[in-house]
């Protein structure tokens, strides 16, 4: 980020160790979150069906996109496109362009990178995306049973409950996800409400469902 803004970059690039997941940074140094770019990518391709994860921003379901949600991982987001779409990803950094593979390949997400902030500063279309506060977090998941979690959880009354990976509840002015990790011993936590304190109001919520969940099964 620090060298992109020093040399006048027109973005900068990192991929992980073996090069399937991609994030940039666009022409003021500043880091492009994967809910964003996920966005720049789909209106770049004119896509109409987008395949992401659970996890993603509410932002991309505002821009006219048909939007097909899956558990959190690229293969999920990878088979559910068997099925149909023009492009998935997660974000996480992980971009699928259906027409050329369903791996990942952050290779060639660079240069679809490239290829658009050759038309227009990645400034401009970062800027014109809806993003909102969101908040990840973990807590360990020793002692926690994801099926007792669940009426914690309900009692805060949400709009609708999605189990398409741990449980997601969705209110009118943002969305609470509590999955546990496939990596580790650890319960994730994701937030995003249209405001801070919403958003911070709903993790907080989270945080005290679980730990109450923890107290009445002992």
């Amino acid at each position: 980020m620090k060298a992109t803004g020093e040399v006048g970059a027109d973005l900068g690039i990192a991929h992980d160790g073996d090069g399937d997941r991609m994030m940039a940074v666009d022409d003021r140094g500043r880091f492009i979150s994967g809910d964003k770019l996920l966005a720049i990518f789909a209106q770049a391709l004119k896509a109409k069906e987008v395949v992401t994860t659970i996890d993603a921003s509410m932002a991309i379901d505002e821009m006219g996109f048909s939007i097909r949600r899956t558990r959190v991982g690229d293969t999920y987001v990878s088979e559910e496109l068997k099925n149909g779409g023009d492009f998935g990803g997660e974000p996480s950094g992980s971009w699928i362009f259906p027409g050329i593979s369903l791996c990942p390949d952050g290779i060639y997400a660079a240069a679809q990178v490239v290829a658009i902030a050759n038309r227009r500063k990645l400034s401009e279309l970062v800027d014109s995306i809806p993003g909102y506060p969101l908040l990840r977090g973990d807590i360990s998941s020793e002692g926690v049973v994801m099926s007792s979690l669940e009426p914690h959880l309900t009692a805060m009354k949400p709009l609708s409950v999605s189990n398409i990976d741990g449980i997601k509840l969705n209110f009118g002015d943002g969305w609470l996800l509590i999955r546990a990790s496939g990596t580790e011993p650890k319960i994730r936590l994701t937030a995003e409400a249209k405001n801070e304190t919403r958003a911070h109001q709903l993790y907080d919520n989270g945080i005290r469902a679980i730990k109450n969940c923890m107290e009445s099964d002992k």
